[in-house]
């Protein structure tokens, strides 16, 4: 892909968001359910695009990317994991919650697998910023197309974890929030979840279509 075709991947995804989160907001409360709870529509979605990500990298890139990047991949896969709820589905709780190690009642063994299973993603993440975010802030410097992806991904990550769960962080600070908002929070947070694969795939094709690239995203 070229990065004419890419940025209009990227603007036609911005698009098809808006619709998605449009269409959440006129939906009936039951309909609105099954298009955005868990093994939904929305979700669903999420899953198959971090699916087909990484189908592409395998294809894409074979051995060679795999072996050098494989802390990328990995997180790429754990993504599309969270998404079918495996950080929750085999424990006492989710495993990112921190009465998950701190209540009597979950069993040690969940906690250590759980402790183990943080302690190799956030291994993965220091690799990921350490060896990358030279060129990642270079390539917005230079206004290379998979830094803009890379970015993209970044700010649907944080705004998407950001309003997780808005209800329960107004609480704690004593605010009480209406139904409309959290409803509207929810289906932000959904749809911008599944903007992360689409903007990953797309640069990722841009990423493997450049012959001899000389950068890494």
């Amino acid at each position: 892909m070229t990065d004419k075709q890419t940025m209009t991947g990227f603007a036609l995804t911005g698009v098809f968001l808006c619709i998605l989160f449009i269409i959440a907001l006129f939906l009936e409360e039951h309909n609105a359910k099954i298009f955005l709870e868990e093994r939904g529509v929305v979700e669903s979605a999420t899953v198959i695009f971090y699916f087909l990500c990484a189908v592409f990298i395998i294809y894409k890139g074979k051995l060679n990317y795999l072996k050098r990047y494989y802390y990328i991949f990995l997180l790429i896969i754990f993504c599309m994991l969270r998404e079918m709820d495996f950080h929750k589905r085999f424990t006492t709780m989710g495993i990112f919650k921190t009465k998950f190690f701190l209540n009597s009642y979950t069993p040690f063994f969940e906690k250590f697998i759980g402790a183990v299973v943080i302690v190799v993603l956030l291994y993965f993440l220091y690799l990921m910023l350490s060896r990358h975010f030279k060129d990642f802030y270079d390539g917005l410097k230079n206004r290379y197309i998979i830094s803009f992806g890379a970015l993209i991904v970044a700010i649907f990550l944080g705004a998407s974890k950001s309003i997780d769960g808005i209800s329960r962080k107004f609480d704690m600070l004593s605010v009480e929030i209406g139904e409309k908002i959290t409803f509207y929070a929810w289906a932000a947070e959904e749809i911008l979840e599944l903007g992360i694969p689409i903007i990953l795939l797309l640069t990722y094709m841009a990423y493997f279509g450049r012959s001899g690239n000389g950068y890494d995203i």
